[in-house]
């Protein structure tokens, strides 16, 4: 301005010029000291101002210490504002933002209150605080929240600006070189906060939402996701509300009421604080009042905190279409849900994804399975199961009805689909329509994840008009008992009606479901009192095999294996390939038991391949343990381990813990049998953990009886003597002569070893009779040797020598040589007690050169030696 006017008057240019440089010179020495004196004022201000802290006290934070440490972790990792500035990263220049979310009551806001309190000496200019209230009726609109923080600033009133573009423009202004930490609790949405991201670098926003907030423009965002915490964590926070005195007088209560709760924090919360104000109210009480699904809700209230109250809250942002399908989805029983699932409950596809979103999105429902599941899964958390349902029981009794129907028919289609892989004559007489959901799905597996829902849905159909959907249900069910039986459905009702016309396998599944009670008796009656070949051919055959099933489980095997192999010749000319597996493998059992295992093997290999064609990995896993076992009488160890290995992976995959604890049985065996008696006894505790907890009474005497064996090659003759006890107890419970008899030749064995073969006698003697009663040749084989040993250490020569005779001709028909080894060498000093050198030399030698087995285990004595082990 000084040049243009020295200019205008007309001096010299050189005057012009050098006024002009005289006049910045001085502009710029003014500048420099008015700067100077600024930042002289801002460092005194910096000094003397009192921080702004609007956070609430510490909470108490119970267990979540890796979500804590996490969330601390990102906090402090936040650079001072000024030096952020002078970064090249991008991301340092911003402020860094956490979205911490999870669904309704699993303490969110008690994680970040905690985390900011633990950081807040890393942010010493400010530390702002806002409930935004997104699970309220009326959330805080941007515009306030804004004018909530500049007045927290110091901004007058008037000072505020109208817009909320206007007044995040201030805030952004006013906290750019600010370190401050702002928590925004219950956030809505992306659109309610992104006005609330202040621009400075030094400064770290905690948010809190149900929703993950994903959408939109917020850069440096970090996600921390809270899920339920573990059972011992669970436990712990109900301990701290409850009182940990009294949990500690009733543990298993209080485990009970956190199972209750579903490991919800605020549930937990409710309940303690409910207990820690009545002195008289019990764990054992308030357990007993949990324990009804439809009053849950009703006991999860205390003063102002609602679990219902805080779920209708997020029930209220959804769409009328989520919120049927929600309810629709808790009107089904538990278990795991998928796409299909929320199709059937939905009016149309459409709604479906929609509704999908929706409820993912407010964490009303999460993933279940993992991400590399090929079908994605989901689950809803009971409590919130139990909310949908209440808000489905409102909906008016006609849309029930016609959502119900949906669910029934998909039911019907996708039973009526995957049953027809197992009974071809379905597929010739019913109208199958295929599902493309369905396409590649394992059929056992689907049946047994859904065995509960096909209970409910059976039930549901005739009252909602389809009774004949009810039948077809029925029978499809009936080829998967096998997978159905392992879940917790109550199966009974699905076949209590008899079955008439082509349905005749409700007679069959009647039968089979007594079998698997033990109830050997009621199954053949229930053979008997229905037409369990009503449906022709296909029905005659299978029924044979049923009734073969039963009598080996009787123990009469020569009736087992005459029906069985005939029920095999006819279902392999009827080209019935499922179940002529299911009659190969249990075939195998039977000859197995009869002293063939190379017969056994075949039949197991047969029918393993026909589960393979069929794609069903429970089978195969099934299958792989049965032919391991085969092949441990054979002592073809290696091959039985890898079987052994694959059937147990298999058995975990599917999440069936009675087959993987008979898959351990068998385990346990094969390491006894290899010296690897440690590794053994780990497989065994194992199996009859799982045995015990699923009351499995026959299978845990198994265990007991394998362990006497063990127990003894250990040199704990003491523990081997009361698993036999045990044993005994348990068979005479359950009323299974033949491993009653087992155990008796076991116990002989214990007398022998302890130099008591008079007491050994007439406990031998009397399991002999009984395996031959039943068939089982191996065992009465095994039994007759130790009964051999025993008449040759009391001196009854003549009836030893039979007894080893007879046992030795099992095992050579058999094919059992390592057995048949074994047997010699007591036959050997049989003769030579006897007086009888010659015969003994001479048979000595001729197993020496026949028996490759009998040198190796020069010396053996049957009266000491583990009867199947070196």
């Amino acid at each position: 301005m000084l040049g243009d006017l020295l200019f205008g008057i007309g001096l010299p240019t050189k005057y012009a010029v050098g006024g002009m440089v005289a006049a910045m010179g001085s502009v710029a020495v003014l500048t420099f000291t008015a700067e100077r004196r600024a930042d002289a004022g801002r460092a005194e201000a910096e000094a003397d101002h009192s921080v702004i802290d609007q956070l609430a006290p510490e909470p108490v934070l119970i267990g979540r210490t890796a979500l804590a440490r996490a969330l601390c972790s990102e906090l402090e990792d936040v650079a001072p504002a000024r030096e952020a500035l002078r970064t090249s990263d991008p991301a340092q220049g911003r402020a860094r933002v956490i979205v911490v979310h999870g669904a309704a009551g699993t303490g969110k806001t008690t994680l970040a209150l905690y985390a900011a309190h633990q950081v807040k000496g890393s942010f010493p200019d400010a530390r702002l605080y806002i409930d935004l209230q997104g699970d309220g009726t009326a959330p805080v609109s941007s515009a306030q929240a804004l004018e909530h923080f500049l007045r927290s600033l110091g901004v007058a009133t008037p000072e505020i600006p109208r817009s909320v573009g206007d007044r995040a423009a201030l805030f952004r202004s006013l906290v750019g070189r600010l370190r401050m930490l702002v928590l925004l609790d219950n956030a809505h949405s992306t659109e309610q906060i992104r006005p609330l991201i202040p621009a400075g670098p030094g400064c770290a926003v905690i948010v809190t939402s149900r929703r993950a907030l994903t959408g939109g423009n917020i850069s440096n965002r970090q996600e921390i996701r809270v899920a339920l915490p573990e059972e011992d964590e669970a436990l712990a926070v109900f301990s701290h509300y409850a009182g940990r005195s009294r949990v500690h007088e009733d543990p298993a209560a209080a485990l009970e009421i956190v199972h209750f709760c579903g490991r919800l924090p605020l549930a937990l919360q409710i309940v303690g604080a409910r207990l820690q104000s009545r002195s008289d109210l019990t764990l054992g009480r308030m357990r007993a009042r949990l324990e009804d699904e439809r009053s849950r809700l009703r006991e999860l209230a205390y003063q102002d905190s609602s679990l219902q109250a805080c779920l209708l809250l997020s029930h209220r942002d959804l769409s009328e279409p989520a919120r049927r399908v929600l309810g629709g989805l808790g009107g089904l029983p538990r278990g795991r849900l998928a796409e299909w699932h929320v199709a059937l409950v939905a009016a149309d596809g459409a709604t479906a994804v929609g509704a999908l979103d929706e409820l993912m999105e407010t964490a009303l429902m999460e993933q279940g399975g993992s991400a590399a599941d090929p079908e994605p899964e989901y689950r809803l958390h009971d409590l919130v199961r139990v909310f949908a349902r209440d808000q489905y029981g409102q909906l008016p009794p006609e849309d029930r009805r016609l959502a119900e129907r949906r669910i029934v028919t998909g039911y019907r289609d996708a039973a009526l689909q995957l049953a027809a892989v197992r009974a071809p004559e379905i597929a010739a007489r019913e109208s199958v329509t295929p599902a493309g959901h369905m396409a590649g799905q394992s059929a056992a597996e689907w049946f047994s994840a859904e065995a509960e829902r096909l209970v409910w849905v059976h039930a549901r159909a005739a009252e909602v008009g389809e009774p004949e959907a009810a039948v077809l249900i029925a029978e499809c069910a009936s080829y998967f008992l096998d997978e159905l039986s392992a879940a917790s459905a109550d199966l009974g009702a699905m076949f209590a009606a008899p079955g008439t016309g082509p349905h005749s396998a409700h007679t069959r599944a009647r039968a089979a479901l007594r079998l698997a009670d033990q109830d050997f008796d009621g199954a053949l009656a229930a053979l008997e009192g229905g037409d369990a070949s009503a449906d022709g051919p296909y029905g005659a055959a299978r029924a044979l095999a049923l009734t073969a099933r039963i009598e080996r489980e009787q123990g009469r095997y020569d009736a087992a294996t005459a029906h069985m192999s005939a029920a095999v010749e006819q279902l392999r000319a009827l080209g019935d390939r499922w179940h002529l597996a299911l009659a190969w493998e249990m075939l195998g059992e039977i000859k197995r038991a009869r002293g063939m295992p190379s017969e056994a093997e075949s039949c197991q290999r047969e029918a393993l391949a026909i589960a393979v064609e069929f794609a069903d990995l429970r089978a195969q896993a099934r299958l792989r343990r049965t032919l391991a076992e085969t092949l441990a009488y054979k002592r073809e160890f290696p091959e039985a381990g890898e079987l052994l290995r694959a059937s147990s992976a298999g058995f975990r995959r599917l999440g069936d813990r009675t087959w993987e604890a008979r898959t351990l049985y068998v385990e346990g065996r094969v390491q006894r049998l290899l010296g690897k008696r440690t590794a053994a006894l780990a497989s065994y505790e194992r199996a009859l953990h799982i045995f015990d907890q699923l009351g499995e009474r026959l299978w845990s005497g198994r265990v007991r009886n394998a362990r006497i064996r063990l127990f003894a090659g250990l040199g704990d003759m003491g523990r081997a003597r009361e698993e036999a006890e045990a044993a005994l107890a348990v068979f005479a419970e359950v009323g299974h002569t033949l491993w009653h008899a087992h155990t008796l030749r076991d116990l002989g064995w214990l007398d022998l070893r302890a130099g008591r073969p008079e007491e050994a006698v007439p406990l031998l003697e009397s399991a002999v009779r009984t395996c031959r009663e039943a068939g089982d040749t191996h065992a009465e084989a095994a039994a007759g040797h130790l009964l051999g040993v025993a008449y040759r250490n009391t001196g009854r020569a003549a009836d030893a020598r039979r007894e080893l005779e007879a046992a030795r001709a099992i095992y050579a028909a058999g094919g059992y040589a390592w057995q048949e080894a074994t047997c010699v060498h007591d036959l050997v000093r049989a003769l030579r007690a006897a007086g009888d050198a010659t015969g003994a030399d001479e048979l000595a030698r001729a197993a020496a050169t026949a028996n490759p087995y009998f040198a190796a285990m020069s010396g053996r004595d049957g009266a000491v030696a583990v009867p199947d082990e070196d």
